[in-house]
């Protein structure tokens, strides 16, 4: 079976960004899994129509590159994602007719995520009163697809950064979202991900995968800001809690938190930063260890 790891960063800055970030534990994690790796740096379709919207739509056309006609499997990966190459092979189990995803609704935990989302509605309720319903939105996955003018059905939130696809089976759908649907807001909205997730579960598609595949570092930082009640504000306290999630999950999937990505070093086993943390100082990433217990190795 043929398998190919692929993404699109179309830009240099996007290019630079995952050459510098991702490549090394991408090409690693490949090799290792005997996975061919594609990028895609320029657009799939660049009419007007595709030029007006962001550019993550562009990952409903993979299926129709030429570069990936030959492929059983295609796993399509955000290019904010950094891969921990000694993570096991993603496609293991996913059956052919299936789309293998992360339910983003249970992540990381069904109650921790309510939490948080809560406490990020209570955050913007005085601030942006839009921000704070489409927040709302995200405590009912039926809500979260009727918020972006989509039928109200829906008991899943399926997050599109990491898909598990196949060419044969699932090009049709696929381009039947990126033609019928409109942007509905552009990043407030999810780009694609909410008609994504809506078409695959309205033809019962999915197929539930680890979710350390799609461990978003957003709901993991707040969750780990609610358990310290305060937040992680240097770089050397991010840095430690970064490397502590990459240690344990597999996929690192920086979505709306780009900025962080730095703070990891190419093959992201070493924060820079976390160099200078003291090896008797209570570790930042909330296990309640002294520093050079979860950390030593990198510790001074």
């Amino acid at each position: 079976m043929r398998v190919a790891v692929v993404t699109l960063a179309v830009g240099q800055a996007f290019l630079d960004r995952w050459k510098f970030q991702c490549e090394a534990g991408w090409r690693a994690y490949c090799q290792r899994h005997n996975y061919d790796l594609v990028v895609l740096d320029e657009m799939l379709d660049d009419s007007p129509r595709a030029q007006g919207r962001s550019p993550s739509w562009q990952k409903c056309l993979i299926l129709r590159a030429p570069a990936l006609a030959a492929y059983d499997r295609v796993i399509w990966v955000d290019a904010d994602v950094v891969i921990n190459p000694q993570s096991p092979p993603i496609v293991s189990n996913v059956p052919i007719e299936k789309i293998g995803a992360v339910d983003e609704f249970t992540y990381p935990t069904p109650e921790t995520r309510e939490q948080t989302i809560k406490c990020l509605i209570e955050h913007w309720r005085g601030v942006d009163k839009r921000v704070s319903d489409n927040w709302t939105s995200f405590l009912d996955p039926a809500d979260w697809h009727a918020f972006a003018g989509l039928p109200r059905r829906g008991q899943h939130i399926i997050q599109a950064g990491v898909l598990v696809l196949s060419p044969r089976c699932h090009r049709e759908l696929l381009e039947h979202v990126y033609d019928v649907y409109e942007d509905s807001g552009g990043g407030e909205m999810n780009y694609e991900m909410r008609p994504l997730s809506f078409e695959i579960q309205e033809n019962g598609l999915q197929y539930w995968i680890d979710s350390r595949f799609n461990a978003l570092v957003y709901l993991l930082l707040l969750q780990s800001e609610l358990i310290l009640k305060r937040p992680l504000s240097s770089n050397w306290q991010l840095s430690a809690f970064l490397k502590s999630e990459y240690a344990r999950n597999y996929f690192l999937h920086f979505a709306g938190r780009q900025d962080l990505m730095r703070l990891l070093t190419v093959d992201g086993q070493e924060p820079s930063a976390s160099k200078s943390l003291s090896r008797n100082a209570p570790c930042p990433c909330g296990s309640g260890k002294r520093y050079k217990h979860c950390h030593g190795r990198y510790a001074t």
